[in-house]
């Protein structure tokens, strides 16, 4: 992997800390590299710690976690939860309670298949259906179209 210059500001208390910190063994570079790495440690021990917390958080998520109101839908709600979390979507109770509250919203019939089309789509949230709009068949007016019968003559 490539290495990066970085030129650093320090206050006066930071640079003595950092030069006593410096032995024969370990040059100024090599002790700012390991603080570095230490942050970066902790910080990603903390996201695991706080992520074991919430069940929602994982990458699959239980029948049990699924209320019993939309039990029914529980095969299509733990296939669509990996592909939520993998589009980068929040996986946390609080947005799982968001979607149960939507999908409670939709009509009973919409539920299923608004799921289908989120797992289809692979998107990260789950919308209502799109109604299919036909609008009427606008009445022919043009001259041609007129029939002639031996009772009425020409009608449209």
């Amino acid at each position: 992997m490539p290495k990066e210059k970085v030129t650093l500001y320090l206050e006066p208390e930071m640079k003595t800390w950092l030069e006593s910190q410096v032995d024969e063994e370990q040059k100024v570079s090599t002790v700012v590299r390991n603080l570095i790495r230490k942050a970066m440690k902790l910080k990603s021990r903390k996201k695991q710690i706080t992520n074991m917390n919430d069940p929602f958080s994982l990458n699959v998520i239980t029948a049990d976690l699924i209320p019993d109101d939309l039990k029914q839908y529980s095969e299509l709600l733990i296939e669509w939860w990996p592909i939520r979390k993998k589009k980068g979507g929040s996986c946390t109770t609080s947005v799982a309670e968001r979607i149960f509250k939507t999908l409670r919203s939709f009509p009973s019939q919409d539920r299923k298949e608004a799921l289908e089309k989120a797992i289809t789509g692979g998107w990260k949230d789950i919308f209502p259906l799109k109604k299919g709009y036909k609008p009427e068949e606008p009445k022919n007016n043009h001259p041609a179209a007129r029939v002639f019968t031996a009772k009425g003559g020409f009608e449209l």
